[in-house]
């Protein structure tokens, strides 16, 4: 099963309105947005639930992209009465519209399984000094083994955030770190 299939199959009873995933959107969406009128790119939108903490942050503009069909029909059914949002089905790696300024990946992060190439990939698509977020309601252990019950190649364990920076160093200022027992965010600016 590849990951667009996975979610198609999850897509008509996934929301993570629970309180956890909303305090930590909140954060990340706060975070990520340090003034009023940023045009976001959400990555791995799936179906929307980071589309209001974003707006509510300042957020003008928001693209979501997501592989699954089923998940973009769902954020399209929530959010199609907003100018503001735009909801795309497609591969990130593939997305070729530049100018963001801002990038996040909430709960996405991990489904990405080489992550240089998601980050060049976000990088190319910021504008200068434009911020790309990683953010998940959960701690890394929790998140490695959700990661772990899916099907095989579906997503890839979370490194320690000060090791899965490693991996950011050359394209991004990182500036935002937290990995404790309940939340693990990483948040940069482009070099």
């Amino acid at each position: 099963m590849d990951i667009a299939a996975y979610f198609d199959s999850v897509a008509s009873f996934w929301d993570d309105d629970y309180s956890e995933a909303k305090a930590a959107r909140i954060v990340a969406a706060t975070v990520s947005i340090p003034r009023g009128g940023a045009c976001v790119l959400d990555i791995g939108c799936g179906s929307g639930s980071m589309f209001l903490d974003l707006l509510e942050a300042g957020a003008c503009e928001i693209e979501g992209v997501d592989l699954s069909k089923g998940m973009t029909d769902v954020a399209r059914e929530k959010f199609c009465f907003d100018p503001r949002i735009h909801i795309v089905q497609e591969d990130f790696l593939a997305h070729e519209q530049p100018g963001y300024d801002v990038l996040l990946a909430f709960n996405s992060y991990q489904h990405f399984l080489q992550p240089r190439l998601f980050l060049q990939k976000a990088r190319e698509l910021l504008r200068p000094h434009g911020r790309l977020t990683v953010a998940f309601p959960f701690d890394r252990e929790r998140m490695n083994t959700l990661s772990a019950i899916l099907p095989a190649g579906l997503a890839r364990g979370l490194l320690p955030a000060d090791e899965e920076i490693v991996f950011w160093s050359e394209l991004f200022h990182v500036d935002c770190v937290c990995d404790n027992e309940s939340f693990y965010m990483i948040s940069g600016e482009a070099k």
